[in-house]
């Protein structure tokens, strides 16, 4: 007797594939979902949360009936694409989530970084890419400074920290920062921040004393993803570390919490 082929089953990955792409957020989906209130961002968290949950029962259904066809290698195969796939989407909504300046995550200070060497050795270690900039600015960080045994790093925006949708200069945010019990980052702790940034799809600029760099200027260490599906993938610069420079409101700053 012939063996069905596995048309149920087929067509149901196919409606997965388009439901998945539902489920996900582009790059310029992400960045309107970062403009709406706290309470709608978490509805739509939900909305996806519950997308999975549902694109995990329809792959079960799609292989339980490639196994009852006898299509075991099918079946295997669906269920690592499953598996793959659902990462993908617990990523994408991990990139959503509502960013709190009140839940600091902790650092801890890599031992096994204490020169520009070993820091470019670490972070290229764990699968990081360093940026030209960032490699030549790590030459220029006091390495000598002493650092405590472990802080307490919030991500904040310019908006959460002075409340309101204007341009604000890089004096007025680490005044504003230090009315609100935060002090700026030691430059060297930049790489094991990097290292223990959770949310390192959004790209975030260390507050700190701005270094001066090899052409001259004044900058900042700016850590993030390369893209939504790429989480904390790099370490680089941004040039703007003069204290006249202005900041839009969504622009997101590391500070320590004391």
């Amino acid at each position: 007797m012939k063996t069905p082929e596995l048309e149920p089953s087929t067509t149901k990955i196919s409606n997965l594939e388009s439901d998945k792409s539902a489920a996900l957020l582009t790059q310029d989906e992400l960045k309107n979902f970062r403009k709406l209130s706290k309470e709608e961002q978490k509805k739509q968290k939900e909305d996806r949360l519950k997308k999975l949950e549902e694109l995990q029962n329809e792959f079960r259904k799609a292989v339980e009936e490639a196994n009852k066809t006898g299509k075991v290698e099918e079946a295997k195969k669906l269920n690592a694409n499953f598996k793959k796939e659902a990462e993908e989407l617990k990523q994408l909504i991990k990139a959503t989530e509502i960013f709190d300046a009140k839940a600091p995550f902790e650092v801890i200070p890599d031992k096994e970084i204490t020169s520009a060497e070993t820091a470019i050795q670490k972070l290229e270690k764990e699968g990081y890419k360093i940026t030209k900039d960032a490699k030549d600015m790590l030459t220029k960080v006091n390495w000598n400074e002493p650092l405590e045994d472990s802080y307490k790093i919030i991500s904040i925006s310019v908006e959460e920290l002075f409340d309101d949708e204007y341009k604000h200069t890089y004096a007025e945010i680490k005044a504003k920062a230090v009315k609100k019990s935060l002090k700026l980052v030691p430059a060297k702790l930049a790489p094991s921040i990097c290292l223990n940034y959770e949310n390192g799809n959004v790209w975030t600029h260390t507050a700190m004393e701005a270094v001066h760099c090899s052409d001259g200027q004044l900058k900042l260490f700016y850590s993030g993803g390369n893209d939504v599906v790429s989480p904390y993938s790099w370490l680089d610069i941004d040039n703007s570390g003069g204290d006249e420079v202005e900041w839009e409101g969504r622009r997101r700053f590391f500070f320590v919490q004391k």
